[in-house]
């Protein structure tokens, strides 16, 4: 399962290069060139006839440990179709198991944004299938919690070998690395929103 992050501060924030722990809270400049960065993602992966997740998991706000971290995982289209749902039961049965209050579940986030769905500063998890089908679960028990708990469901919707469900991530090769960076970046150029706006300077 290949994936790739979009770590922050990205470009726009260089000149204010302060960590950030969720996008939650990062400035509109900053929101926008995320919006911008996974526009292009959704349209290089489309040409390969893939949708796209983005996974965000944040908490830890109160030990300020947290830094934020978006995954961006292609999957084939037949798969990505079953998404929603897969997330929807998994968010379901972990929070039956695990959950202290009666609190939604699942907040759609397609209308008023993330920012305008959940306050500042509470530990959740939101899951984006394209730009148009977003929601987010804000976290009750960080104890309970699994961080890990978007990739599972995306390992089990693979129908990935149980073990590797288990067993902590394997780290690649260098070699390995550099051919999967050699790769993307080539894939990437067409579709690299920076392009424009370095022609534009």
């Amino acid at each position: 399962m290949r994936r790739c992050h979009l770590p922050l501060p990205l470009r726009a924030s260089v000149s204010n290069s302060q960590h950030e722990s969720a996008t939650r809270i990062v400035e509109d400049n900053v929101w926008e060139e995320i919006r911008n960065f996974k526009k292009c993602l959704i349209m290089m992966f489309a040409k390969q006839e893939k949708d796209v997740l983005f996974l965000e998991t944040v908490m830890g706000f109160a030990q300020q440990r947290c830094h934020c971290l978006i995954e961006c995982i292609p999957l084939p289209r037949e798969i990505a179709k079953q998404a929603p749902l897969c997330f929807k039961k998994a968010i379901d049965e972990a929070e039956d198991e695990w959950s202290q209050q009666n609190a939604k579940k699942f907040i759609d986030t397609s209308q008023k944004g993330l920012r305008g769905s959940i306050p500042k500063n509470f530990p959740y998890f939101h899951v984006e299938f394209g730009l148009y089908k977003l929601f987010v679960h804000v976290i009750d028990d960080e104890k309970q919690f699994k961080s890990s708990l978007g990739l599972n469901v995306i390992k089990g919707m693979l129908q990935l070998p149980e073990e590797d469900m288990h067993r902590r991530r394997r780290y690649e090769s260098i070699e390995v690395q550099r051919e999967a960076v050699k790769i993307f970046v080539q894939d990437w150029g067409p579709f690299d929103c920076t392009k424009q706006l370095q022609q534009a300077l």
